[in-house]
């Protein structure tokens, strides 16, 4: 038999009064033994005729609960086809919710929105990161409740603020590059790590690719002027001028160690594991951004200086977007201020539907000033 009880919340009155107490509207639990199977989970339900319903239903029907740590090693097996980047953000999140629910839920039904609300609470991580957390644990409990291991979703029941502004953009300066460039000279114990670094941040700077995109750039896709950066679902190819001196720094780099004398790639020997040379490039970039003392340096602002110059040069969002390999959506969200392009098309469009208005208006409040 299964006991029914109120599993109170932080802000019950009755909070201190225990589980015997239930003249409040608390949720629904119950506790017990069936065939030999200790049963302790939440009803789902704040009514009481419910709860008793939900019971006997779960009298009747004992299918063996899943253990939170098989459901994240299922979850981890469905996610291998994906880079093993994405792996690991998605295995970051699971072990943390495994982690926190140690002792709170064994069992994947046991996890509650109120465990969510806690474990958000418990992370020191500003809401704009939660909500990329958010979107990986209601892609595992969706996961979990395609295969019934659970009744519904509880990450989607979590409630966050909304309209949440990205952080601000701050391009690099011309100054700060150049410093940068500098600082490559500087680091390693030879030139093979030096001329290395000054390719790849030239990269980053001329081309916006992501620093695994630098890490294992082929051969193949540099011709003499220009770069293959992606191939649309299209088909259609996205290619982008190269200048001089970024052919000159790729033309002089030595060959990978241990990749022979023909090699595929610039920086990879195709040997070593992919996130193997991505993290040797971090670090070699970590010591020039460290050498240059750039405040706040980082790969990925190569991207946004690159992107915040060609808006505020007339290019589309659509344009912008094909460079970056992102959608026009995001590079809205992310540069809609620096589109200088785009203000003087809207300007430009007000102006043909309302000829003369605004120079007038102009007129008007200059001989009033």
């Amino acid at each position: 038999m299964l006991t029914l009880w109120r599993r109170h919340t932080d802000t019950c009155p009755h909070r201190d009064k225990g589980r015997e107490h239930d003249k409040c509207t608390c949720p629904f639990w119950c506790d017990g033994e069936i065939k030999g199977k200790r049963i302790r989970k939440s009803l789902k339900t704040r009514d009481r005729q419910r709860a008793i319903r939900n019971a006997d239903s779960i009298e009747n029907d004992t299918a063996p609960s899943k253990p939170l740590k098989d459901a994240i090693a299922a979850f981890e097996n469905h996610i291998l086809p994906l880079e093993a980047s994405t792996r690991r953000k998605y295995q970051n999140v699971l072990d943390q919710i495994k982690n926190f629910c140690d002792g709170k839920a064994r069992d994947i039904d046991e996890v509650t929105v109120e465990h969510l609300d806690a474990y958000r609470a418990a992370r020191e991580i500003s809401v704009a990161t939660f909500m990329k957390e958010l979107q990986i644990l209601r892609q595992f409990f969706g996961f979990c409740s395609e295969r019934k291991w659970i009744d519904d979703n509880p990450a989607k029941r979590m409630k966050l603020p909304r309209n949440i502004k990205p952080g601000p953009v701050v391009p690099y300066t011309p100054a700060e590059v150049g410093r940068m460039i500098s600082a490559c000279g500087e680091v390693g114990h030879s030139n093979y790590e030096r001329l290395r670094a000054r390719a790849m941040v030239l990269l980053l700077r001329y081309t916006g690719l992501r620093i695994s995109d630098v890490a294992t750039l082929s051969r193949d896709r540099v011709t003499p002027g220009r770069i293959l950066l992606y191939t649309h679902k299209t088909g259609a190819h996205v290619f982008l001028p190269i200048g001089v001196e970024l052919q000159a720094a790729l033309a002089s780099l030595p060959h990978p160690r241990g990749a022979g004398s023909n090699p595929e790639y610039y920086f990879w020997n195709g040997e070593m594991l992919k996130q193997t040379v991505v993290d040797i490039a971090a670090r070699t970039l970590a010591a020039v951004f460290k050498r240059s003392k750039v405040p706040g340096a980082h790969a990925h602002r190569f991207r946004h200086t690159l992107a915040t110059e060609l808006l505020a040069r007339g290019g589309s969002e659509q344009e912008v977007a094909d460079i970056l390999g992102i959608s026009p959506v995001v590079v809205r969200k992310h540069y809609a201020k620096w589109s200088h392009g785009r203000q003087e098309r809207i300007s430009t469009l007000f102006e043909a539907v309302y000829p003369g208005t605004f120079l007038a208006h102009e007129e008007n409040v200059s001989v009033t000033h």
